[in-house]
């Protein structure tokens, strides 16, 4: 799937500002951001829930608002705007597979038995969690090619939380499915992604591959004998936090230079810890106000 250059105003706001890029077959692609930033009008966007200002939605090379039968190949469950509120699992299986050709009733029912969800229970009487799962088992039985998911994991269970995220993954490996995923823990997002995008002001104001990241990207946790920062630690890090005297910084690298550099204002501390998806959420989107400088 490609995203070209779209745009999206609400109520004289612009929400999303030229937003491109593309999810390839087999990728999970996270889309990061503080609450309000735009992720799931960007979701509803890409899903024809809302249209367009500007810009296009390729699959296959294919703009999917000139060739709408291509829609059955995306699959996005609006939260918010749900039609399936009041049908029970049956009829909700009887009703996707209208919509979608390649719809798996046999797959589908499986799933339900097998996660043990009532069929004669209407959605909206499932719990939160029940809703989650429900909508993971019908975002893969419809067999689309590419799978929007919108806080999946909100409500539910440690131990449905896991099944749910194995049954993600094999659709994913072994179908060469898509997924673009949003969610507000990045701890469960870490295990998940390939590739995540920082939407930030309404704009896509960085992309990062995990395993690139975590092969170039240090976080070092310092402390210093003044109770200032440094310039050359300010100039060449992303100060992630502050706690008493003990500073965390990401690097984009330490050259030998560098390195060199920080070795003569002799720090008592200077030691490179694990870095995660949180540490890239902060480098981009925590301000000065979100945390105490040392004065």
């Amino acid at each position: 799937m490609l995203v070209k250059n779209i745009s999206k105003t609400i109520d004289n706001q612009l929400i999303l500002d030229d937003i491109s890029f593309e999810l390839n077959q087999g990728e999970i692609l996270g889309v990061i951001g503080r609450n309000g930033v735009g992720k799931t009008t960007l979701f509803r966007s890409i899903a024809n829930h809302y249209l367009l200002d500007q810009g296009s939605v390729l699959i296959d090379g294919k703009n999917i608002e000139v060739n709408r039968e291509l829609y059955e190949k995306l699959f996005y469950l609006d939260n918010q705007n749900n039609p399936i509120m009041t049908m029970n699992v049956i009829t909700i299986g009887k009703f996707y597979q209208k919509i979608y050709s390649a719809f798996d009733q046999e797959k589908y029912i499986k799933l339900i038995e097998n996660h043990q969800l009532p069929k004669n229970k209407s959605y909206r009487q499932f719990s939160k969690g029940m809703q989650g799962l429900f909508n993971i088992i019908l975002g893969v039985s419809s067999n689309a090619q590419v799978l929007i998911l919108d806080e999946p994991f909100d409500g539910l269970d440690v131990i449905v939380k896991k099944q749910v995220m194995k049954l993600l993954l094999n659709e994913i490996s072994l179908a060469q499915k898509s997924l673009l995923i949003s969610s507000h823990n990045l701890i469960e997002l870490e295990t998940l992604l390939d590739r995540a995008l920082i939407l930030k002001n309404g704009k896509i104001v960085n992309e990062y591959h995990l395993e690139e990241v975590k092969g170039s990207m240090k976080k070092v946790q310092m402390v210093f004998k003044d109770k200032k920062i440094p310039e050359i630690i300010k100039k060449n890090a992303e100060i992630l936090s502050v706690q008493g005297r003990v500073v965390v910084g990401l690097f984009k690298e330490i050259t030998p230079v560098l390195k060199e550099e920080i070795n003569r204002i002799e720090p008592v501390l200077f030691e490179e810890i694990p870095i995660t998806l949180e540490d890239l959420f902060s480098a981009n989107l925590t301000d000065e106000q979100d945390f105490q400088l040392f004065n």
